[in-house]
């Protein structure tokens, strides 16, 4: 049981800190500001970012790009799904489920030790 419950506490620290990040930020918009990104960036590319103050965005476009490509194959209609789908059950559901594993058998493996 201490696993599982170890799993839960560790799964509450990202949702507890998307809603501080939430709560603490300006309200989303799709339209272009010059002093931050906003949704505007992700769907047209980013004005903001220079190869020099974002070398790390220039590399991670192309994975960015297969990424909404990938999760387009439902089609346009189907984007919004597959990204809740993809983003907020399965890859959050293979993380708690590999963390438990991680952490029973570490367990077991502590169990096995002291019979030793």
């Amino acid at each position: 049981m201490k696993p599982f419950l170890l799993t839960l506490f560790l799964a509450t620290l990202p949702l507890l800190f998307g809603i501080w990040v939430n709560a603490t930020s300006p309200p989303p918009t799709r339209a272009y500001v010059a002093t931050r990104c906003t949704r505007y960036c992700a769907a047209h590319g980013c004005r903001h970012a220079t190869r020099a103050n974002s070398p790390a965005y220039f590399r991670l476009r192309p994975l960015y790009a297969a990424t909404v490509r990938g999760l387009m194959l439902g089609g346009r209609a189907r984007y919004a799904d597959v990204n809740v789908a993809v983003y907020l059950g399965f890859i959050p559901g293979l993380l708690m489920w590999l963390t438990y594993g991680v952490l029973r058998d570490a367990a077991r493996i502590r169990q096995l030790k002291s019979h030793l």
